[in-house]
């Protein structure tokens, strides 16, 4: 149902559909105020057949009350919670450019890897984002960290403004809940990202939310899935094994640096990970240093603008209808042995070629590309 052209809460007007999900569509809309004042929102609603089903809502509910806690300029932000006639709207930030997967698989459609040093600024606003979800203090003044469990590209958004900014709190884990939102025995988040500690039954963590960002930092600079497969159990496999292939066999000009911090971080035992966030962002920085002359954050706006004139060209040209295996997050049970580890039901996006918006998931990444050899 297109809610087009509604008025919501008396200010909130839904311009149009910008992305449809697994449980919610959001829309770009205007809130328009006293004196001609107006700014552009996203508006993200609950689909009307989730509406009934507990855990959605609650998962819905917890986005809100998380991410109105989470003030940073690397988090999307959530301006207000509205509830009318039943159905619920999350009133967020709007981010003019698009996710860190759209960004990618232009990238690889166009036969181009992503610039290591763009990588690594994508790196480092994402991890200072978490970090702030992760040393999030209470009210009273005690620790309340936030885990955020679903570190993915079409969780990383980029502005045209070259800023990064991490969404989607829905799973995220904060330590002064009542209720969680897991049943024992399921690992949430999407497939291909989970930590190996979590594919084998152990709670999420700092750790693996860190791990996460090394997974998605490899995918930036390879243009492939870390782990990825024919089969859910197949990639399952490979997240247990926890086997890394090496950036270098798929580029060469990569810094040596860049390559340790990404071992580090993508170390099987969390053990053998960074300690937090903060201190994995200061290691990227210290390899941003050998990228001379570049303006990270000029050069990052530059190339997201590329990238959506790009998508929003082929989107025109070929009236695209690649969709990907999204919404949702994955409930992977894993008490059982992994021959019967059942395949997972994944639902389909609705791609779009103009904004990103917090959970507007605009291209999926295909299959895994071969190995090149040559330089980019």
């Amino acid at each position: 149902m297109d809610l087009s052209g509604q008025t919501i809460d008396g200010k909130y007007q839904l311009v149009s559909i910008a992305g449809e999900g697994g449980m919610a569509t959001v829309y770009k809309a205007i809130i328009r105020g006293a004196a001609g004042f107006q700014r552009t929102v996203a508006v993200k609603h609950v689909r009307p057949e989730f509406r009934a089903l507990k855990n959605y809502v609650e998962m819905f509910i917890e986005e809100a009350r998380v991410g109105s806690e989470l003030a940073h300029p690397n988090i999307v932000q959530v301006h207000d919670f509205c509830a009318v006639e039943g159905s619920y709207f999350l009133i967020m930030e709007w981010v003019e450019g698009i996710d860190l997967g759209a960004f990618v698989k232009q990238h690889r459609d166009g036969n181009k890897l992503v610039p290591w040093p763009l990588a690594v600024a994508i790196g480092i606003g994402t991890l200072r984002g978490l970090g702030a979800a992760h040393e999030r203090v209470a009210a009273d003044g005690t620790p309340a960290p936030v885990i955020h469990r679903d570190i993915s590209p079409h969780n990383v958004l980029l502005g045209i403004n070259g800023v990064v900014k991490l969404s989607d709190f829905g799973l995220a884990k904060a330590r002064d809940r009542i209720a969680s939102h897991t049943a024992p025995g399921t690992v949430k988040g999407k497939l291909s990202y989970l930590a190996p500690e979590v594919a084998f039954g152990k709670p999420n963590s700092v750790q693996s939310d860190l791990f996460g960002v090394g997974n998605i930092l490899w995918e930036t600079l390879t243009g492939e899935r870390l782990f990825d497969g024919k089969t859910d159990v197949e990639i399952f496999k490979k997240i247990r094994a926890a086997t890394v292939p090496p950036i270098s066999d798929r580029r060469n000009d990569v810094p040596a640096a860049l390559l340790a911090v990404l071992d580090m971080a993508l170390a099987a035992d969390p053990a053998n990970r960074y300690g937090s966030a903060d201190e994995f962002a200061h290691a990227l920085g210290q390899v941003m240093k050998q990228a001379v002359g570049v303006n990270a954050a000029t050069a990052l706006g530059q190339a997201v603008a590329a990238s959506r004139k790009s998508l929003s060209d082929d989107a025109n040209d070929h009236l695209s209808t690649t969709e990907r295996p999204a919404g949702n997050s994955a409930d992977i049970e894993f008490s059982k042995p992994d021959h019967n580890v059942e395949p997972l039901e994944l639902t389909q996006r609705r791609p779009s070629q103009q904004m990103t918006t917090p959970a507007l998931k605009t291209q999926g990444v295909p299959p895994p590309i071969p190995p090149k050899k040559d330089k980019p």
